[in-house]
């Protein structure tokens, strides 16, 4: 039996903590409190938990964490921001961000809101740029359908 503890492979690169600090329960994995969420909506969770402050809020624009996600439509946003507000891991109130201690117990890794469907794109819009920071901002579907309707008439 092997009780030692493992050895770091680069012990000459321990991390130290400097100025802000943020972390994640163990119990959120170890618990099954990720069970069910999708991969963006853990995304969402673990960055909400880095930029947040010792109170758990974060400050950051639903604009600036659906770049740092590489987001490409707003209704995915919103669907991982329900999602994780339902299952009680964040509240979300005018634009504020608070990670929030997990509960007791995690949910049963059934959707506690609903599965945003995947957007239809039809196969000419499949090759749009992708937005990057900086530009324009997020585009609905139908914003983009509208464009693309618009160019065809052109």
């Amino acid at each position: 039996m092997h009780n030692k503890r493992p050895q770091p492979p680069r012990p000459d690169r321990i991390r130290s903590i400097r100025g802000s600090f943020s972390w994640i329960d163990h119990r959120f994995l170890r618990q099954g409190f990720d069970q069910g969420l999708t991969r963006l909506e853990k995304l969402l969770y673990f960055v909400l938990v880095a930029v947040s402050n010792q109170d758990g809020v974060s400050f950051y624009s639903d604009q600036r964490l659906g770049e740092i996600l590489d987001i490409r439509f707003s209704h995915e946003f919103t669907g991982a921001r329900d999602e994780l507000v339902a299952r009680d891991l964040i509240a979300y109130e005018e634009g504020i961000y608070q990670v929030l201690p997990l509960p007791e117990q995690a949910p049963s890794a059934q959707r506690c809101r609903f599965q945003t469907p995947s957007p239809v794109i039809p196969s000419d819009l499949a090759d749009l740029p992708r937005q990057h920071a900086g530009s324009v901002g997020w585009k609905s579907l139908r914003q983009l359908l509208g464009s693309a309707e618009k160019e065809e008439e052109l």
